[in-house]
């Protein structure tokens, strides 16, 4: 709960009072935590990673749809779909496993998977985590990773190929 809260500050002071230090690529904050960020990577696309790092760790479907972007074809849609699986399936019981058959199969699963965590509603329900942000850097071929670390000092990648 202590990361958990340390998190929703870092945020509010990030929202609030942050500033970007071009000559480090850093984050600063009045928290003396700093976010390591690769140079060329945009404020706002900082803020959205913000977002949806919180999303997911509060377990808020709604604001965690909210960091996607609009679709623009059929590759958006599949790529949005698996990302809101991978962190929310769990609320729907649907695995990735699952997921994934129905996406390469074309089963009659998929579009009432997709219904539902496109529109499905679950109330908030926290990770606990601890995910607090160190890093964000673009890798070729993996789009932009995000490091974090989570409440166990232990290191976590996300990779979000489109952002």
């Amino acid at each position: 709960m202590k990361n958990f809260i340390v998190l929703l500050i870092l945020l509010s002071v990030l929202t609030s009072c942050s500033t970007f230090n071009t000559a480090n690529n850093k984050i600063e904050n009045k928290t003396d935590n700093s976010v390591v960020v690769e140079e060329g990577i945009s404020e706002d696309v900082v803020d959205m990673i913000f977002k949806r790092i919180d999303a997911i760790e509060k377990g808020d479907i709604a604001a965690f749809r909210a960091t996607l972007g609009e679709m623009q074809d059929g590759v958006d849609y599949y790529y949005q779909l698996g990302l809101i699986c991978k962190y929310f399936g769990d609320f729907f019981d649907i695995d990735l496993d699952t997921f994934y058959e129905a996406v390469a199969t074309g089963s009659e699963e998929l579009p009432k998977i997709a219904n539902i965590l496109f529109t499905g509603e679950h109330p908030l329900k926290s990770r606990n985590t601890g995910l607090i942000i160190k890093r964000l850097e673009t890798k070729s071929g993996e789009g932009l990773r995000v490091i974090l670390i989570n409440k166990k000092n232990e290191e976590i990648i996300y990779n979000f190929l489109y952002y």
